[in-house]
């Protein structure tokens, strides 16, 4: 008996020095289909290896970014996943670590190493339009093709687009100004094509993927200002939903992550960097998500790979904004937002 009493005793101090092993390791980043793919198939595999526990945060980069902000000092969370642009004044604030793995750098396409390996592209998608493939043919509308289509006015009060919160948001202004003659340093134009011709036609500004989504499913909304990567997530569930980038052109967007300066666990933060940008892990993005693949060595099925971005010949074709001018100017343009489009 008393050995018996011994050997539990000597399983239990082992089974509690193992717990009290297990660190933790907080990941902010999308949700919706993005979310489902990490804690699906990225996260698990992770812990397991690390002997960590991730906790997941959910928020779109605004959300993520005014986070670690609001830590700034006594920070919590280890690594973000925000988009590129958001990504980019998250650098200028000095809430990025260096990347240390130089493997994992070193295999990425240049355009995907982010301010001198602050941070690292993890997805390439691009900004266009969707819509509801099925209704369309049904009522006879014509595919869109233009950004100018979202101030069609047999679409008045079915459009969604993301409220300037969200990059897709910020997209659309630059893309209104350039078509009509303004640019990212003379915005104008832009908020002036919103305010006249798209509001009417916009049912909501939505950044939540899941809700929007829900209207698309529920056929309130016909079309929308979405991400390529977010398009392929609703095909491959099953919905009609087409995707177009705009003879104007698509707007490239970025996923992107960093571990960040101060967070309490910066190795195993590291480690989650490395991880999102390995093969294996893009391939999965790649299939279950929509983004294109920004490590050079992942392998993609002619299945996958015919619906993202692949290859350095087709993120050439994608078209950039001026993140030095926007950022600076982020702040003026929400405030415009608020004053003269979403009201």
């Amino acid at each position: 008996m008393k050995r018996l009493l011994l050997a539990a005793t000597s399983m239990l101090a082992l089974a509690t020095g193992q717990a009290m092993a297990q660190q933790r390791l907080v990941v902010a980043a999308y949700g919706g289909s993005y979310e489902k793919v990490m804690r699906e198939q990225v996260i698990p595999p992770f812990e397991r290896a690390n002997n960590v526990r991730v906790d997941y945060l959910t928020g779109n980069s605004t959300d993520t970014l005014a986070k670690v902000q609001a830590q700034k000092g006594n920070q919590q969370i280890g690594v973000i996943v925000v988009d590129d642009g958001p990504m980019f004044q998250a650098i200028g604030l000095g809430f990025c670590q260096k990347v240390t793995d130089r493997a994992a750098v070193d295999a990425l396409y240049p355009i995907a190493v982010l301010g001198d390996g602050a941070a690292l592209g993890t997805g390439f998608g691009y900004t266009g339009l969707a819509y509801n493939e099925k209704l369309f043919r049904e009522r006879n509308l014509p595919v869109p093709t233009s950004w100018n289509d979202l101030t069609r006015a047999d679409l008045k009060g079915r459009i969604s687009i993301p409220g300037i919160d969200n990059t897709y948001g910020v997209h659309t202004v630059a893309m209104m100004a350039r078509i009509n003659g303004g640019s990212e340093r003379e915005p104008g134009p832009g908020f002036r094509a919103m305010r006249e011709k798209v509001n009417p036609n916009v049912l909501a500004y939505e950044s939540s993927p899941g809700k929007m989504s829900e209207m698309f499913t529920s056929g309130e909304i016909w079309m929308a200002v979405w991400g390529s990567s977010r398009a392929r997530a609703m095909q491959v569930a099953g919905f009609p939903m087409g995707f177009v980038a705009p003879k104007e052109g698509g707007v490239a967007l970025m996923t992107a992550t960093c571990a960040v300066e101060g967070n309490p666990a910066p190795e195993l933060a590291q480690k989650f960097v490395a991880h999102l940008v390995s093969p294996d892990v893009q391939a999965a993005f790649s299939k279950e998500y929509g983004s294109g693949p920004t490590n050079r060595n992942t392998q993609l099925p002619p299945e996958v790979a015919q619906h993202v971005i692949y290859g350095e010949e087709q993120v050439k074709t994608l078209i950039g904004l001026d993140w030095s001018v926007i950022n600076p100017a982020r702040q003026e343009w929400t405030r415009r937002w608020q004053r003269e489009v979403e009201r």
